[in-house]
């Protein structure tokens, strides 16, 4: 598995493409190193999955997991509309961002937003739903207000935009609207924990249902960084859409 997991060449990219803040993305999110790391731990997820089957049989509510061919046709259609609203929009951050807050999400543009966020261990972009300490500092900081639970919402930094982690926070934002599972505050908080080391001894602590959402938190982030790697190799692969890319009015380039 790790052997598809492969580095763009920075020189190739810059002299090929002229994109710097392709590169400074890659540099600044560790986006294909996550990727390994993500496929690591699925395959140790899997690993114990199949070592504890016969506690795993029934889950959620009798329902077995299973990927079907409706699941994968349904991620082709969404890749597909994501694509086409992309190029809609040209690559345009703001109009993204516009587009998002049109359908039911709440957008909050901060100063120095990966700072503030990385207080309270997040990062701009999609933030699921919280309760408890987590959601009081949130309403705190946006709303101003005492309260133990917060909406789903959408954070990016008020400049500089980076276009390709945009990106791949809309993708996991349309795949969530999609009522795609993975992207609800256990879930995510799973993903997190596993993220900054030590799987192995949180993984063997887990339930079934917790082995569950951490599956799905997992496949939902490899999905969103396969499609900016394949978007992104697409879309630099002539000039006009490259042209489309530099002249995004939102575009960090």
């Amino acid at each position: 598995m790790l052997q598809n997991c492969q580095y763009f060449s920075h020189e190739k990219l810059y002299n090929n493409m002229g994109i710097l803040s392709f590169i400074q993305l890659f540099k600044k999110t560790s986006l294909f190193l996550l990727k390994c790391q993500e496929q690591v731990i699925t395959m140790r997820l899997s690993f114990f999955v199949n070592k504890h089957k016969k506690h795993l049989k029934k889950i959620a509510n009798g329902c077995s997991i299973t990927v079907s061919a409706d699941t994968k046709t349904q991620k082709e259609t969404l890749n597909k509309e994501i694509k086409n609203i992309l190029k809609q929009y040209k690559n345009d951050t703001n109009k993204i961002v516009e587009y998002i807050a049109k359908h039911d999400t709440k957008v909050f543009r901060l100063s120095n937003a990966k700072q503030i966020l990385a207080k309270i261990d997040e990062e701009p972009g999609l933030i699921p739903a919280y309760s408890g300490i987590k959601a009081f500092v949130l309403n705190m900081l946006l709303f101003k207000k005492a309260s133990f639970k917060t909406d789903t919402m959408f954070i990016v930094d008020d400049n500089n935009i980076d276009i390709y982690y945009l990106i791949q926070q809309f993708h996991r934002w349309y795949f969530m609207k999609n009522n795609f599972e993975g992207f609800d505050a256990k879930s995510q908080i799973l993903l997190k924990q596993v993220n900054k080391g030590n799987e192995d001894t949180i993984i063997q602590k887990l339930k079934p249902d917790d082995m569950v959402s951490l599956s799905n938190a997992i496949a939902r982030d490899v999905e969103s960084i396969n499609f900016v790697e394949q978007y992104a190799r697409e879309t630099a692969g002539s000039k006009k859409a490259l042209e489309k890319i530099k002249n995004g009015a939102g575009a960090s380039i």
